[in-house]
Order: C-alpha cells, then sequence, then structure tokens
C-alpha cells in the first residue's frame, strides 16, 4: 500500500514493532488506518489518514475518523498513547471547496423557490444543514480525541509543507505536536468568508494565547514551523535536511508524473523516519521531558495595534476596488504589500467570538460550540459564495454587499 501507512507496518523503526490493525477504512486511494503499536514497551496506536494529492478531510474521512476513534475510546484500557500521522507532502488542505460550492449553488437554488413558495425562515435555513452536518462531524472529532486524551497521551505528527484549515485543526486537537521543519500552518478561512470552525482557535488559545489565535484567525497568514515552536503549538521541530520533490517537465508527462509519485514516496519515507520516531519518542518519555513554551517564554506574532491596523485596512472591500477579480498571479505585488482582502463578516464573527476572553474562565467545549456556530451562521452569510469563487479561481475577492 502507498502512503505513510508503509513506515507505520515496516520494521525500519528501532524498538518499534507493529501489533496489527485496529480500524481499517479505505475509499480510492484515500484511507484512515489505525494500528496498535509497541514502542519501547509501551503500546499505543497510530492513526494514519491518507487522501491524496493535497489530504483534504471530505465527509466519508470524518466519518473514518469518528469511527476509528471511537474503536481507540474502546481499547482504552489497553493503551497508553496515540498518534495522529499522515503524509508529508508539500501541501494539506482543510476541506473541498469545489464540494462545497456545488452544494451552495444547489442550496441557493432551491433557497429562491422555497422563498417564492412562501416558505417559512426555518424551511429555507434547513436547506443548509450539509453545512450545519459538516461542523458537526469536525466539532465531534475534536470531543473524541479530547475524550481519548483523558486516558492516553495524544501527539500530532505534522509533517510536509503548508496546512490550511482541519489540516491544521486536526493535529492541534492533540496534546502535543510534532513539526517538520519546512512545515506551516495557515489559517485562511477569513479570505473565504469563514471562520476556523473546528476548534482551531480554542486549540490555539489553549497552546499560543489570545494575541497569536488572534493574529492566526484574523490575518489567515502562514506561521512556519520555528515560529509555531516559539509561540508555543509546536513542543518540538525536527531538521528535515532536504527539500520536497519536484515534478519534472519532460516531452513524456506520463513518466514526469510516474517519477514524480515514486519520488514522492520515497521522500514520505525518509521524511517519515525522521518524525515518526520523535512522535513515539514523544509520546512514551516521561511527562516532564516534553519540551514546553512558558506563558511568560511565549513570543507574540505580532502587536495587538499592528493587527488591528492591518485588518481594518484589509477587510474594507474598497481598498481593492481597482484589482476585484484579477487573478492573483497577475496582482502579486500588490498582494505582497496589501495582503489578500478579508471577509469583514468573517473579521466581525472572529471579533465577536474572542471578545471578552478571559483564560481563567476558559471553558473549552462551550467555546468549540460557539465557534461551530458562528462558522455555521458564515455558510449562509450572500459573500460566502464570492468568497467560495475568488479562491477557487485564485483571483481578488470582491466582499462587497
Amino acid at each position: 500500500m502507498k502512503g505513510p501507512i508503509r513506515l507505520v507496518r515496516s520494521d525500519k523503526i528501532a524498538e518499534y514493532k507493529n501489533l496489527g490493525p485496529i480500524y481499517e477504512w479505505s475509499e480510492g486511494k484515500a484511507y484512515l488506518m489505525i494500528d496498535g503499536v509497541r514502542f519501547k514497551g509501551k503500546v499505543g496506536a497510530v492513526l494514519c489518514y491518507y487522501n491524496p494529492p493535497v489530504h483534504q478531510v471530505g465527509n466519508p474521512g470524518l466519518d473514518a475518523y469518528l469511527e476509528g476513534l471511537d474503536r481507540v475510546f474502546e481499547k482504552k484500557d489497553d493503551l497508553e498513547f496515540l498518534i495522529l500521522y499522515g503524509a508529508n507532502d508539500p501541501v494539506h488542505a482543510g476541506g473541498d471547496l469545489k464540494e462545497s460550492l456545488n452544494r451552495l449553488d444547489k442550496t441557493l437554488e432551491m433557497k429562491k423557490e422555497k422563498e417564492a413558495s412562501g416558505a417559512s425562515s426555518e424551511e429555507v435555513d434547513e436547506l443548509f444543514k450539509w453545512a450545519d452536518d459538516r461542523l458537526k462531524k469536525g466539532i465531534g472529532l475534536h470531543g473524541s480525541i479530547r475524550k481519548i486524551a483523558q486516558y492516553l497521551r495524544v501527539v500530532a505528527v505534522c509533517g510536509g509543507g503548508t496546512r490550511f484549515g482541519g489540516s491544521a485543526e486536526i493535529p492541534l486537537m492533540a496534546d502535543f505536536l510534532v513539526g517538520d521543519s519546512r512545515s506551516g500552518m495557515c489559517f485562511s478561512e477569513a479570505t473565504i468568508g469563514l471562520i476556523p470552525g473546528w476548534s482551531g482557535i480554542a486549540r490555539t488559545l489553549i497552546k499560543a494565547g489570545l494575541i497569536n489565535a488572534e493574529y492566526m484567525a484574523k490575518t489567515s497568514k502562514e506561521v512556519k514551523a520555528n515560529q509555531l515552536k516559539e509561540i508555543g503549538t509546536y513542543n518540538v521541530v525536527i531538521d528535515i535536511p532536504f527539500t520536497f520533490p519536484k515534478r519534472q517537465r519532460t516531452d513524456d508527462p506520463d513518466a514526469d508524473k510516474a517519477k514524480y509519485q515514486e519520488d514522492l514516496e520515497t521522500h514520505n519515507d525518509e521524511t517519515g523516519m525522521l518524525l515518526l520516531p520523535k512522535g513515539l519518542e514523544l509520546d512514551t518519555c516521561p511527562a516532564k521531558e516534553i519540551p514546553k513554551v512558558g506563558d511568560k517564554e511565549r513570543k507574540t506574532l505580532a502587536i495587538k495595534e499592528d493587527i488591528s491596523l492591518e485588518v481594518t485596512r484589509r477587510k474594507d472591500p474598497e481598498n481593492y476596488s481597482d484589482l476585484w477579480g484579477k487573478p492573483l498571479r497577475e496582482v502579486k505585488d500588490e498582494m505582497a504589500k496589501m495582503g489578500r482582502p478579508l471577509a469583514p463578516q468573517s473579521i466581525e464573527a472572529l471579533t465577536n467570538l474572542l471578545e471578552g476572553y478571559d483564560p481563567s474562565k476558559f471553558d473549552e467545549n462551550s467555546f468549540v460550540e460557539k465557534e461551530m456556530k458562528a462558522d455555521a451562521r458564515l455558510y449562509r452569510d450572500p459573500r460566502f459564495r464570492a468568497g467560495l469563487i475568488a479562491t477557487l479561481e485564485q483571483k481578488v475577492g470582491d466582499y462587497r454587499l
């Protein structure tokens, strides 16, 4: 089988033994496997998710996550740790935006018909159930991992490059994170018209504090591995001394594709040999040996005033009036200087969500519920479609009402 499960089921790691499957799901090239393992005398589980080429988490994958984690919880008395592990590829996306756009267009068409027929507001709102259900599954995933964390130590291994949306939020649900030195996280939702709705803000508040959570969610900028360690999101960053494979361009595109896939497989195994053993060590070492950033040592990605000034400028659609609809590649200099436009409705939702945050009174589960409901409301905002299209077509979005 291709992908990261090859290493999980190999005998390449010292003092490690695979004990066999706990749960298996596959659909096409995508799979979610959970294997029992032993490392340095301790027994645990490795959850391995794979969905090439950018490892988006679709609804079937979410269902598999939930079913698989239920199996882990059933075996909690026989296990001591859980590792969340996946491919070490250049990009990890959060969800399928094309699917969201298709569903949204169908929903908006049905909404017109319902309203024309005099349907109640409750009936119209029910049309967005598909978005609500996906958000509930994401929050269910958070609940499952945090429930398991009451019994097992949970470590996530963030291999590869940039993680967007849900692919960043899922590892954040773990207790501790191991990062690839080339990796990063990006809450890009505010450039689309949403917010991180799968507990991403809640978990970042816990790990990195209010200012850093505000910076990540409101600016939608990528935060690199070393920065993630400095703010407390990553516990460990492993230096990967080689680059990602690049696809060659010759007169034989089929051969180029096959060679690239082969190079990705080799790269995945070589990277995994550096990352997965560290994840196993973090999951089995004494708690006092786990590196952590204290509140006093934690760095901030920007000061609050600078975040406010930047966000105020970028959330005003009129500041981009000369650029609306232009391909990003044609205006890359302007985007580098100005930053991509932010959806005003997303910034308003984030401001309301973070207003009055008090770490001494913070209740994670209730905050996660509010986070989900705030995101659900944004699916119903008429500007969401503009953000989806701009993102899919890689153009400058127009967020005027």
